[in-house]
């Protein structure tokens, strides 16, 4: 029984609840506003009357008509005039918000893309280079083959593998 009791002491408070947030938007939204002009000409906005002394203007806060829908139904040539001509929709707003952001999205992949390709020319032009210097060297060179033996490369070897690293330099450090 004491369960029961709770709850519906719990449904209470939240439809009071519910009525109190309704009323104050409720509240908000029969807010008036007061156009003031004072004796300087200066114009000042309130929610509240405007003072003694001073010119109360009117605002009107009027929803603008929705077009006829013999307008909508207008040829397309039409349609794409009034538009150049008048301010855009909210839809139209979106539209061209999201082809920007989209638009800053491809800018920003394609930075990304070539600052990595750059560096992968980077760290190819230097490792080919380091490759000349170890062929110019003269130092003994070996190579492993895919058993996992290692032998030592002779002359023509050695001047094979440094036109091909020559080449490679050519290609990545441009």
């Amino acid at each position: 029984m004491l369960f029961h009791q709770q709850v519906t002491k719990a449904v209470i408070m939240f439809r009071v609840l519910a009525l109190c947030v309704l009323w104050a938007f409720a509240i908000a939204a029969q807010a008036q506003v007061h156009k003031c002009i004072d004796a300087s000409g200066k114009t000042t906005y309130s929610q509240s009357p405007c003072p003694a002394g001073t010119k109360s203007g009117a605002v009107s806060r009027t929803v603008p008509p929705a077009p006829p829908p013999s307008a909508q139904a207008a040829g397309k040539g039409a349609a794409k005039d009034a538009k150049a001509s008048g301010p855009k929709t909210a839809a139209e707003l979106e539209q061209e918000f999201r082809k920007r952001k989209q638009e800053q999205e491809k800018a920003t992949e394609k930075d990304a893309q070539e600052r990595a390709n750059a560096k992968t020319r980077e760290t190819n032009c230097r490792n080919a280079r380091l490759h000349v210097a170890a062929l110019d060297s003269g130092a003994p060179l070996a190579r492993i083959d895919a058993r996992g033996n290692r032998s030592i490369i002779d002359e023509s070897q050695r001047k094979q593998e440094r036109v091909y690293a020559r080449k490679a330099v050519e290609e990545w450090c441009k």
